[in-house]
């Protein structure tokens, strides 16, 4: 595999300081790429309508970057789709704005491409700034393992479309999906399945993504050597419910669009899940969740 040159897709929206730092660790993993691998990596980023003056920080301290500055936030589907259409690079990496690669990041992440022909999408091992371990991999959601999941048991049947065991991000293997923070694929993934279904707003998107490059014959794989860290929340200012309600959204457009025909049994499951986690988080004071969980009933 000799054309390794890429494009480098990163989506922001009033992060101006934390877009800032993902940009100076890219320039050093970008050159020391394309120093051991004599390649051209391009970078864009999409501002999503920033407030901040993330636009002008942008063009003044960045010139190297292709700047797309949007007028309105259009969220990371519809956001990483115009991306995409403006690439023209047989790889392709779609880079949160609050991820920060080390230097042999994008080198190793490449490189991987050409021990293994297998691969076609490649999701890096995600740590947060403390240096523990982010679950980044899983597999696909599916009416049975969502119900596993909602009710809490999804560690005694086996069965989780979101694992937390540490042995499952050990060693790269074969999985689901992978995390969108750091999601590299081979263009003609992009080519022949298309891009995000712009119905999702945020959360959820690349897990559906993924469901239609695994059912075009597509191999996803989760590389640990591949690590980066990731502020995983700064690009939703840390708002925790509202990352929650969004994942309900997910999770409910994704299996009525993939399994329309097991929603409503799936949906009552849902129901009792969320009201056993509302009674359980009011019990141990954690008002704020119990009230988001109680929110998520209308949203299902």
């Amino acid at each position: 595999m000799d054309d390794l040159n890429l494009s480098i897709i990163i989506l922001s929206y009033n992060t101006k300081d934390i877009t800032k730092r993902c940009l100076e660790h890219l320039k050093v993993a970008r050159d020391y790429c394309q120093k051991r691998l004599k390649n051209e990596i391009k970078v864009i980023v999409i501002d999503n309508g920033s407030e901040d003056g993330s636009d002008l920080m942008i063009k003044q301290d960045f010139p190297w970057v292709k700047l797309m500055a949007l007028k309105t936030n259009t969220g990371f589907s519809k956001g990483n789709n115009i991306g995409l259409k403006d690439t023209k690079d047989p790889f392709i990496l779609l880079l949160n704005s609050d991820v920060y690669l080390s230097e042999i990041s994008l080198y190793k992440a490449l490189a991987y491409f050409r021990v293994n022909l297998n691969c076609d999408v490649l999701g890096a091992k995600l740590t947060y700034a403390s240096g523990q371990l982010q679950p980044s991999a899983g597999e696909l959601p599916n009416p049975l393992n969502v119900i596993f999941w909602i009710l809490g048991l999804s560690k005694i049947f086996g069965l989780t479309f979101h694992p937390k065991d540490k042995s499952y991000f050990a060693k790269a293997h074969q999985v689901g999906w992978v995390m969108g923070a750091f999601f590299l694929i081979k263009r003609k993934v992009w080519v022949d399945v298309g891009g995000f279904d712009e119905n999702f707003f945020m959360y959820f998107e690349e897990i559906e993504w993924c469901k239609r490059i695994k059912e075009k014959g597509f191999k996803i794989w989760f590389v640990p050597e591949v690590e980066v860290v990731h502020l995983h929340g700064a690009s939703s200012n840390f708002d925790l419910t509202s990352s929650l309600l969004n994942e309900l959204k997910g999770i409910k457009y994704y299996l009525k669009k993939h399994y329309r025909n097991f929603y409503l049994p799936v949906k009552l499951f849902l129901y009792l899940g969320l009201i056993l986690r509302i009674i359980a988080f009011s019990l141990i004071g954690r008002t704020k969740r119990a009230r988001a969980y109680v929110e998520g009933l209308s949203l299902i």
